[in-house]
């Protein structure tokens, strides 16, 4: 993409973007703001994160039930969640996971993206809890880019997310640090990913898309400059992106199709809780298909060797643990309301400075507080 085209998406004023609207993926050097202070851990050493996913929210008037307490009592909810959650944690970061708000009801406008965007950050900001967005294969679904979300979710300015780190497919690649306790170094990265959203396949329907090529060049080059300024061992790291790597499928037990198997995947057949650590599986995981060498990423990881932990959504109604090749992957339930699943809640993430490899992690469901049947 030209350095004008570039200039002129970076430069434009929100309203004409919202009446213009934008390219659906494009190539983004970093959205120019002024920085907040740096994350740190705390005095104690720790550093506390909100993983919120499959927010899934809209504006309960795009909603024709009926029944109008039905989608007024899921726009609740799923606020209670955020809500909830937040004083649940402390959090020294929220992140959302992706598909922070469902991006193919016809009914969306930007006026509402935008509204609903306001509403889904207002218990984080009216805190001012830094904040990092990944998208899902939902948010941008009826053409309501990402860029143009991305950008309502800078305006606030403890937003520590960006358009992109570099000139790479997607929205919202970016890598964070967190310092030290005493605020010399940086000690911890978060790696944000742009999991993308659907692409077609050689049968030629869609089916979902996943990180590509030079995603996974950007974060190597960014993780051996880290690597290099650590003193030559890699920075301890995290990361967040919605869709699940195909990996995260080589910890369940294939079987045969005449064993009693729980669910099916490109073929093969698979049996629930092998080499689960904790948590529950509630449906079939579901990364992306075994086309287009989509196992590339995860084996990035292995070879760099700073990812202690990835976090996914995706998959609403699973919160488990597993661990592959020394590298632990969850999931997280989902979040809202205005999709499938009966169980909604988050996932809390502490950080130890002095124990950078172990990692924390609580999966937890937050109470209903209407009565409504929904």
């Amino acid at each position: 993409m030209s350095k004008i085209i570039k200039s002129f998406l970076a430069g434009l004023a929100l309203p004409c973007l919202a009446a213009m609207g934008m390219p659906h993926k494009f190539k983004s050097a970093k959205f120019k703001r002024e920085n907040p202070e740096p994350l740190k851990f705390g005095a104690d050493g720790k550093f506390r994160i909100l993983h919120l996913t499959d927010i899934h929210d809209v504006e309960p008037i795009m909603d024709d039930d009926e029944n109008r307490e039905i989608p007024e009592s899921r726009d609740k909810e799923t606020i209670n969640v955020i809500e909830k959650a937040v004083a649940k944690t402390n959090p020294d970061l929220v992140v959302f996971g992706g598909d922070n708000i469902s991006g193919y009801w016809e009914e969306f406008t930007y006026d509402y993206v935008q509204s609903t965007i306001q509403k889904i950050t207002e218990p984080i900001k009216k805190r001012n809890i830094p904040l990092c967005v990944v998208f899902g294969n939902h948010d941008g679904e009826e053409g309501f880019h990402t860029e143009f979300q991305m950008m309502q979710y800078m305006e606030y300015p403890n937003c520590r997310s960006n358009l992109n780190d570099a000139n790479v497919y997607g929205c919202g690649n970016c890598c964070v640090t967190i310092k030290s306790s005493d605020g010399k170094k940086d000690a911890y990265a978060i790696w944000l990913i742009d999991s993308n959203d659907y692409q077609y396949n050689s049968e030629g329907g869609l089916s979902y898309d996943c990180v590509h090529d030079d995603q996974i060049d950007w974060y190597e080059k960014r993780a051996e400059e880290l690597k290099e300024a650590n003193g030559g061992k890699p920075l301890p790291a995290i990361l967040f992106q919605h869709m699940p790597v195909q990996q995260e499928n080589d910890g369940f037990k294939e079987v045969t199709a005449d064993d009693d198997y729980t669910f099916e995947r490109d073929g093969k057949y698979f049996k629930f809780g092998h080499n689960i650590i904790e948590g529950r599986i509630r449906e079939t995981p579901c990364p992306p298909n075994l086309e287009n060498n989509h196992r590339r990423q995860f084996e990035s990881w292995k070879k760099t060797g700073d990812i202690v932990a990835a976090f996914f959504g995706h998959d609403h109604v699973n919160d488990f643990h597993i661990n592959i090749d020394g590298i632990n992957l969850f999931q997280t339930l989902g979040a809202g309301y205005f999709t499938y699943g009966k169980e909604h809640g988050g996932r809390l993430i502490i950080l130890d400075e002095n124990n950078p490899t172990q990692i924390y992690s609580e999966s937890f469901e937050i109470e209903r507080i209407t009565d409504t049947e929904i």
